[in-house]
């Protein structure tokens, strides 16, 4: 993961998979964030009553080499603070909100990783969205992009039906599966399945360290989303970063034969405008 992704969403991301001491020193940062740059090891091992060793743990998991990269971070963290208002809920702050996860989103995936899977999908002669819950809305979205461009593929956001097309897929066939926590139950089963039949597995989630990213044969990341964030509740955010995510990988895809894929889309795009006006031929009689 990229240390340029903010603060604030690195701490977020690997929270859920960090040892008891290690969170301890996850919640200290965060409450004193304004003093944290001021401060050497040695202070910061005392404060927050932990050893030294513990807290250099905690800055490699964010993936800093070393304590000064890791402050570099905590002023910039601070200043992203100071200029924003949490308490402001108009449609701008959102639109700043969505922008600031975005950016995080871009900064934690590697060119080469989004290239990668263009590459996967190119190569793949079918491929499976997995997605449940508000992912299951992310998964229908990249489905329904990459068939009008021509892709084979389909989106599986029933748990049941997840389960059996994960047992069946076979080595020539590419599954990505979506999830915001990287922890669903179902999806980390089916990532077993899909595995074990030696099936291509990309995985998008908004947890770097998440059981479902240990089986992924590259895996992207979004900004994670808190749950304790008011906006989280309805799960737009969630899903408006997945998609983009997901267009990210859309936009690769597109750029290895965009004059075809084009055509494609064209030819979809007249399909279902003369099935519109056939329609309304018929309510005309």
């Amino acid at each position: 993961m990229a240390t340029t992704m903010s603060l604030g969403s690195q701490i977020q991301s690997v929270y859920p998979n960090l040892t008891k001491s290690e969170k301890k020193v996850a919640t200290y940062i965060m409450k004193h964030i304004d003093d944290i740059a001021a401060q050497t090891l040695a202070q910061m091992s005392k404060t927050a009553r932990v050893g030294e060793a513990t807290i250099m743990r905690f800055i490699y998991k964010l993936g800093y080499e070393n304590i000064a990269q890791f402050k570099i971070s905590v002023v910039r963290e601070n200043v992203v603070n100071h200029e924003s208002n949490d308490n402001d809920e108009s449609p701008e702050a959102y639109a700043k909100k969505v922008f600031k996860l975005m950016n995080d989103t871009i900064q934690a995936n590697a060119d080469q990783d989004i290239q990668r899977i263009a590459d996967l999908i190119d190569q793949a002669s079918h491929i499976y969205f997995f997605g449940n819950g508000t992912s299951g809305y992310g998964a229908e979205v990249a489905a329904y992009r990459f068939f009008r461009a021509g892709v084979s593929c389909e989106a599986i956001t029933d748990i049941h039906m997840m389960a059996m097309k994960s047992a069946l897929v076979r080595e020539d066939e590419l599954v990505i599966a979506i999830s915001q926590s990287g922890d669903n139950s179902d999806m980390v089963h089916a990532a077993k399945r899909v595995k074990k039949n030696h099936c291509p597995l990309i995985t998008i989630s908004g947890r770097s360290l998440s059981p479902l990213s240990s089986y992924g044969d590259i895996n992207l990341f979004h900004a994670p989303i808190s749950f304790s964030d008011r906006t989280y509740y309805g799960g737009m955010l969630g899903i408006i970063i997945q998609e983009f995510l997901l267009e990210m990988v859309f936009n690769a895809y597109s750029q290895k034969d965009p004059e075809r894929i084009d055509e494609i889309q064209r030819a979809t795009t007249i399909a279902t405008n003369l099935h519109h006006e056939g329609l309304k031929a018929k309510g005309d009689e």
